[in-house]
């Protein structure tokens, strides 16, 4: 079934190339079977004395043209049959690739970076190797016992029928063998995705492995995967090892058969010399193929173990709501609405959000001031659907937010998250994400990101390392900042993102914010400063969880509470 669905989706658009490939392997495996039919008659007209030479002539530049022509053929067989395998391994990363990204962030809880990697690498890989090589070797095998098979039985079909035996018996005891590969081919995958998944996760971390000085710790570690992967691999090759001499010994005693047997035969007349030379040839051309199905065996069995894990993700449904039918998102500022909105994680004991009210405007902003576990950023999680909430608790323009289109709802609003990531690119591609925008020296201004361009040893086209490692956690933060304002969208959502900087730079940015989303934009800024806070329009109090207050500033300061306590305290330390 799983092999069935690949090659239809896959393989069947280059069918075109199989077919030609499978022309030029019945040429090549003709011409290779007809080759030692020359060469007996060769070596028959030897014992013609004067008279045979030219036939022996004939026949020898024969087998040399049509080597030749075998050279020829067999080489556009394999570019036939290996091209669209490489094409397949293409689509199939691209598809992947395409599936991960159309996920849900909580994806991710299931299936580790490490194993994913592996997935889209190795396996694909190997599926590329079963489409390409594994297509050319199967059809040579079919193709080329069937030729040699027939060229045998019409030179002496009891000498072919006494060779099938040892060649049958071969096969059955690899068949054995080739189960306990499979079994070791799988254990090898996941081992290698445990590997990959640890080492991915030491290179992130590895400032703190140096700073706590774990790295013998980690290596030791890292040793006793490396050390199960190897000995995993070890015994695999191993078994290969073993079962590739089998159809050897096999050859080998059919030609101990063929000389007990044949011999007598030759001498009685019933074949030629020539007859006995061409069957041993016939049987050493038939054993290159067989020897080839213990590795065409192997290429097919983990072939489908990697087709198993790919489709494990290639066919998972997205967690989406929606469908395929869902509705429009906003263009202009959303109203958004959450009603008696509680929330807990699916690996949770309790709720994170408990019983939440409240309406913002069109164009509004909203602040979120709250403890740390108090749900904030929980809450934006959910606006956004980077967490799909509960049916009917959040509301965007009277739209329940899971019936939004989830593209068209992700290009209509823009989350900037607490830690920003940003890629191993330029500054510049970070902040742009591909697009043009003639005004970036102004928003750069804006974010007060200017002086820190010029202090770059390459403005903005400094490569900024893996997640911003060569900039500041302030840097980062006005980055991600600039790189959310760029896109000017209907609804922003800001979470804590001017936690690194320092006031006078948080009052820069808290003007840019309102001169740029002014009444255009529905904006939600999470903040432990309640200075970030004193623009907005009206604030989300949050204490473990629960809606502890809502009102505009000036409002909360006049009441008892986290907000009127948080700020005091703001300013006493100022």
């Amino acid at each position: 079934m799983l092999l069935r669905r690949f090659a239809k989706r896959y393989m069947a658009p280059y069918g075109w190339w199989y077919l030609a490939g499978l022309g030029a392997l019945l040429i090549t495996n003709w011409i290779s079977v007809t080759i030692p039919l020359h060469l007996a008659n060769g070596i028959d007209a030897m014992s013609l004395g004067a008279d045979g030479k030219g036939k022996v002539l004939t026949a020898a530049l024969t087998v040399g043209g049509l080597g030749l022509i075998v050279i020829a053929v067999r080489t556009a067989s394999r570019v036939l049959f290996f091209t669209p395998g490489r094409l397949v391994e293409a689509r199939v990363k691209g598809d992947l690739f395409a599936s991960i990204l159309h996920h849900q962030p909580g994806f991710l809880r299931k299936w580790s970076t490490g194993d994913l990697f592996s997935r889209i690498s190795s396996d694909v890989n190997m599926l590329r190797l079963m489409a390409g090589f594994g297509a050319l070797q199967a059809s040579n095998v079919i193709i080329a016992l069937g030729m040699a098979g027939t060229q045998m039985f019409r030179l002496s079909p009891r000498l072919a029928g006494i060779v099938v035996v040892p060649l049958l018996a071969a096969l059955v005891v690899m068949q054995i063998f080739i189960r306990k590969l499979f079994l070791l081919m799988r254990r090898e995958q996941i081992q290698m995705a445990e590997l990959s998944d640890f080492a991915l996760s030491s290179y992130r971390g590895v400032a703190t492995v140096q700073g706590f000085v774990a790295e013998d710790a980690f290596e030791e570690r890292f040793e006793t995967r490396n050390h199960d992967y190897l000995a995993t691999v070890l015994k695999r090759a191993n078994l290969r090892a073993f079962m590739g001499p089998i159809l050897s010994l096999a050859a080998a005693i059919n030609t101990f058969l063929l000389l007990y047997v044949g011999g007598p035969m030759t001498v009685r007349g019933e074949i030629t010399v020539g007859e006995l030379v061409a069957f041993i040839a016939l049987i050493n051309f038939a054993t290159m193929p067989l020897r080839a199905s213990s590795f065409l065996f192997s290429v097919f069995k983990q072939g489908q173990a990697s087709l198993e894990r790919v489709d494990a993700i290639l066919y998972e449904s997205p967690d989406r709501p929606e469908g395929d039918q869902g509705l429009p998102s906003p263009t202009a500022a959303p109203r958004i609405e959450v009603r008696d909105l509680t929330f807990a994680y699916p690996d949770a004991d309790k709720p994170v959000l408990k019983s939440l009210n409240f309406t913002l405007e069109p164009g509004e902003t909203l602040g979120v001031l709250g403890l740390t576990g108090a749900g904030k950023t929980t809450l934006l999680r959910l606006l956004s659907r980077l967490q799909n909430p509960p049916r009917g608790t959040i509301f965007v323009d009277g739209t329940d937010v899971l019936d939004l289109d989830l593209d068209d709802w992700r290009r209509a609003m823009t989350m900037v998250p607490q830690r920003p990531f940003l890629f191993g690119e330029s500054l510049r591609d970070n902040i742009l994400m591909g697009h043009e925008d003639p005004e970036l020296r102004a928003l750069l201004e804006a974010c007060a990101l200017t002086q820190d361009v010029a202090a770059l040893p390459d403005g903005l086209q400094t490569l900024v390392g893996e997640s911003g490692v060569r900039l500041s956690g302030g840097q980062r933060q006005r980055a991600a900042l600039a790189r959310g304002l760029r896109r000017r969208s209907p609804a922003l959502f800001l979470d804590d993102v001017l936690s690194a900087v320092d006031h006078h730079t948080e009052a820069q940015l808290i003007g840019t914010l309102q001169d740029t989303t002014g009444g255009a934009t529905t904006t939600i800024i999470v903040a432990h400063r309640v200075s970030a806070l004193q623009h907005a329009d009206k604030v989300l109090v949050l204490h473990e969880g629960r809606q502890q207050a809502f009102g505009a500033p000036n409002q909360l300061l006049e009441r008892d509470g986290l907000y009127r306590d948080t700020w005091k305290h703001q300013m006493e330390e100022r």
